[in-house]
């Protein structure tokens, strides 16, 4: 028999929260004039909740994706991977890992939650909107506690 524990409990963003999180993302893409595909991701990296708003770049919607998922990876904002690394991640993950700026962690007393990642517009647009949508969900997590 195993000495070590053999399960683990770890918080997740919920479907709830991605919600959250989309719904303040759009405001937040509408409002600066930019139209943004948005993602959330639990901290495993799965996708829980999409958003293109109309407008957005259609080939954003996988950027989106991988930068939440990136961000969710290596808990820390997309475009922290060192540049000479960016090209061959992205490369051997198929896409999967991106150095594009626009993926926050969530991380909610201490522990990473899920991740946001966001596209379609420049890195300070896609930074502004991921911004928003983090700061929903971490609101209402604060509120919930």
């Amino acid at each position: 028999m195993s000495s070590y524990p053999l399960t683990h409990s770890k918080q997740q963003l919920t479907y709830a929260a991605a919600a959250i999180a989309i719904e303040a993302a759009v405001a937040k893409s509408r409002e600066i004039a930019a139209p943004e595909c948005i993602a959330v991701v639990d901290a495993g990296g799965n996708l829980l909740a999409f958003a293109r708003v109309d407008g957005a770049a259609v080939l954003a919607r996988d950027p989106a994706i991988a930068k939440a998922a990136t961000s969710a990876s290596i808990g820390a904002p997309t475009g922290a991977i060192p540049f000479e690394f960016g090209a061959n991640l992205a490369f051997a993950s198929h896409g999967g890992i991106t150095n594009l700026g626009g993926g926050l962690p969530v991380v909610f007393r201490g522990e990473l939650v899920g991740a946001i990642g966001v596209g379609s517009g420049t890195t300070e647009q896609d930074v502004a909107v991921a911004e928003a949508g983090r700061d929903a969900i971490l609101a209402a997590l604060s509120a919930s506690a």
